[in-house]
């Protein structure tokens, strides 16, 4: 698509996370390759290269709202759901002024390449530095209020008649009467103790130029991220989410992100190992189901946050170690390798960091910690899953794939090892778990995720601004 002098410029905002900010970025370099010429991404410097490299204008935050994957976790904090709270605090609320000041200067500095031009925000739910917009505080003098897009790329923490708060509680989705009594004591409670955090995140909204706060029936998580901004747009499935009477106005899903074309198989470590690895997996895959000599495979991996490998990856090993199956463990962060006094099974390959999609197409079972991304990533290639985890919101995503069978959710970081083996044991010989897999992924083929952002985009420059593409 090509674009006239008068389209909007495309500002994207994320929450500098690598799990948050992969997803955005993936969407921002889709539309670029549709047309969208003028599109900036503000982040961290952190994030520089892998913007630059996407074709796209980065635009870094100052020093004192600049944060990355490697300052944003404190991993001494007490377990869910006080970690969701201590987390939060230190990576979206306390940097809110900073980071509004880095969206104004943006907006300044666009207006003033082109005055002729508006610009639409796409942000993603948890970048908090952009609310005290839609709470009274004014953009720069003479740069006309921008309309604002959110990308979710999380379960939606959004409140809920049917849904008890979101990250760490261990209810599940129950929207009866019964349940829906115990969610409302449940998000009484939340209020009383997330009331501090509530009441910084109103100081900070203030500090930030807003003329107004949360609202009166708002409390801290409970979706003002999500609904102060015009439109909605949720990165999954309506197969995957809980079938929830109360979404907001201006909720849609826009499906799942395909596996991007540059996926590779390459690992940053030893390329004889991974050359080997797929080898393996492209001859294995070559036989007939039926035949004796196929294997099945599992792919396991402990994330890009809490990547200790004693919680997931070395107890799959060791269950697996006498089995007749290809065992590959991803440990996550760049040149990083399991403790040299444990010896790697024969039947397992151990890669530092690997694309996902490279190798999930060959994959039988998929075990990961929860994060969305992984679940969506599971999603997109119809693979069965073994959720373990319980930082963040991975919690929330083990008990909707539990709940739509798309596998086992065993809610917690660090499975007993009975308990892991059974599951392993079960998502292997049941076929109902591979069925369900493939029929949400077969929804998820029928959606265009980029091209539906990108509808919603033509809509607002439409109706807001007059501004199509040419």
């Amino acid at each position: 698509m090509s674009q006239g002098d008068q389209a909007p410029f495309l500002l994207f905002l994320c929450h500098p996370l690598s799990g948050h900010v992969t997803p955005i970025l993936r969407i921002a370099s889709g539309l670029r390759q549709r047309g969208w010429a003028d599109i900036a991404f503000l982040s961290s410097a952190f994030f520089c290269a892998r913007i630059e490299a996407a074709g796209l204008e980065f635009i870094g935050f100052s020093p004192d709202a600049d944060a990355d994957d490697t300052t944003l976790f404190d991993k001494s904090a007490p377990p869910p759901p006080v970690l969701s709270i201590i987390d939060s605090h230190h990576q979206t609320i306390a940097r809110l002024p900073a980071q509004w000041e880095c969206v104004k200067s943006a907006l300044s500095m666009l207006h003033a390449r082109d005055p002729a031009r508006r610009v639409i925000i796409i942000t993603e739910a948890f970048f908090y530095g952009v609310i005290s917009l839609k709470r009274g505080a004014l953009p720069p003098h003479g740069v006309p209020v921008p309309q604002t897009i959110c990308v979710s790329i999380l379960a939606p923490a959004i409140r809920s008649l049917d849904l008890p708060p979101s990250f760490g509680s261990p209810h599940p989705f129950d929207p009866s009467s019964q349940g829906r009594a115990r969610n409302a004591a449940l998000w009484k409670a939340w209020e009383e103790q997330a009331q501090p955090v509530t009441d910084l995140l109103n100081r900070k909204l203030l500090e930030a130029g807003a003329t107004q706060g949360l609202g009166a029936n708002e409390v801290f998580m409970s979706g003002a991220n999500y609904t102060c901004h015009d439109i909605i747009l949720q990165v999954g499935l309506r197969e995957f989410e809980y079938a929830r009477v109360d979404f907001p106005a201006g909720f849609k899903f826009i499906g799942v992100l395909p596996p991007p074309p540059s996926s590779t198989t390459t690992a940053i470590g030893r390329s004889d190992v991974v050359a080997a690895l797929f080898a393996e997996l492209t001859t294995n895959a070559e036989l007939d189901e039926k035949d004796a000599g196929r294997c099945k495979v599992v792919v396991v991996a402990q994330g890009t946050v809490e990547t200790d490998p004693s919680e997931l990856i070395i107890p799959t090993l060791e269950l697996l170690s006498s089995e007749n199956v290809v065992t590959v463990a991803i440990l996550g962060a760049r040149g990083a390798s399991l403790p040299s006094a444990w010896p790697v099974p024969p039947n397992a390959t151990v890669v530092d960091y690997l694309s996902y999609d490279a190798v999930l197409p060959f994959a039988d079972v998929w075990v990961h910690n929860g994060g969305y991304g992984a679940v969506m990533h599971g999603i997109s290639h119809g693979v069965p899953m073994i959720v373990a985890g319980e930082g963040q919101d991975k919690l929330d995503n083990g008990k909707r794939v539990a709940w739509c069978g798309l596998g086992i959710d065993l809610a917690c970081a660090k499975p007993e090892a009975d308990k892991l083996a059974t599951a392993l044991k079960e998502v292997l010989a049941e076929k109902k778990y591979k069925e369900i897999a493939k029929r949400i992924q077969a929804a998820a083929n029928k959606m265009d995720t980029v091209g539906l952002v990108e509808e919603e985009i033509l809509k607002l420059a439409k109706s807001c601004f007059n501004q199509l593409p040419l």
